[in-house]
């Protein structure tokens, strides 16, 4: 039976993965229907909605595995651990292609690099959401062989009898999905990091020079630049308060039956349950389809 602390973390858990969902799942059905609708999307939605999509189903995930693996304590949590973790890795490189989307597009600099990416980054959005997809399910099918082999091994008796199915599985977690599930989210972190700073960096030049001008027609203008640095700060943080308890969590596995455990789970997911509602106000497509849907219920 879970004490009343335990309790209190499990509800708050399923409220955060809820609204997460929800507002997954409405960027899915908005962009979504346009792109049934017209057979394409503008990149940055797109990635949006593959966005939308990786994390819709990580949630769902997530809430399955972490009660599932309380109530019934099954045998099968590696496999389930698989499943989240592949989830998990994809979207995070889809976070990765939503920042370095944006860094490219907004940011101001004169480098070859970027004026070449800036000018071809529609079309290759498309690659990037592809890759970013392949290259996590290669890896985890490679995963997925390598605990088949195994525990294969392991039911035809080629290990000591000394060695019980929990060593096994402690064995593959610690030197061998640990260290990959580190190394695949250390990678498109430091992508990320890597472009939001670079973005930052942009826009808070950029600002210096029209504070240099001091013209009145560009306080608008200013005022933009200031609302975007605002919100690509939270994003660093929203985004690094789900990283960090996952490397944490990976470095020293908790018990699922520890409060501590609970309290993990509420820190990771209350990042990426917020974002989805941010990213809604901040596209004027999905904001103009959340007002248009509010007016429809108020009519109704």
């Amino acid at each position: 039976m879970p004490s009343l602390l335990i309790i209190f973390l499990m509800i708050v858990f399923l409220l955060e993965s809820t609204i997460g969902i929800i507002g997954n799942g409405f960027i899915i059905i908005v962009l979504g229907r346009e792109w049934v609708q017209y057979w394409t999307l503008p990149s940055g939605d797109m990635i949006l909605a593959s966005l939308g999509i990786s994390r819709f189903f990580l949630q769902w995930v997530a809430i399955f595995t972490n009660f599932d693996t309380y109530f019934f304590l099954t045998s099968k949590k590696l496999y389930f651990d698989i499943f989240w973790n592949f989830a998990n890795m994809v979207s995070f490189w889809f976070t990765t292609c939503l920042a370095v989307f944006y860094c490219v597009k907004i940011s101001s600099f004169t480098h070859p690099i970027f004026l070449w990416l800036k000018w071809r980054i529609s079309r290759i959005v498309p690659w990037l959401l592809l890759w970013s997809l392949l290259i996590p399910t290669l890896i985890y099918i490679s995963v997925y062989v390598k605990i088949y082999l195994v525990f294969q091994l392991s039911d035809t008796g080629n290990y000591s009898k000394k060695i019980t199915l929990y060593d096994i599985t402690r064995a593959l977690e610690w030197n061998f999905l640990m260290p990959l599930q580190m190394f695949t989210l250390l990678i498109p972190f430091l992508f990320f990091l890597s472009s939001i700073i670079l973005l930052i960096s942009s826009l808070c030049q950029h600002l210096r020079n029209m504070k240099h001008h001091n013209a009145d027609h560009q306080q608008p203008s200013m005022q933009v630049h200031v609302t975007t640095l605002k919100s690509l700060f939270f994003l660093i943080i929203f985004f690094t308060s789900y990283f960090l308890p996952l490397i944490i969590t990976a470095i020293a596995p908790i018990s699922v039956c520890s409060s501590w455990y609970w309290v993990w789970e509420v820190v990771i997911y209350s990042g990426i349950s917020i974002h989805p509602a941010f990213l809604i106000l901040k596209s004027s497509k999905l904001r103009r389809a959340l007002k248009n849907m509010l007016h429809d219920q108020e009519v109704a």
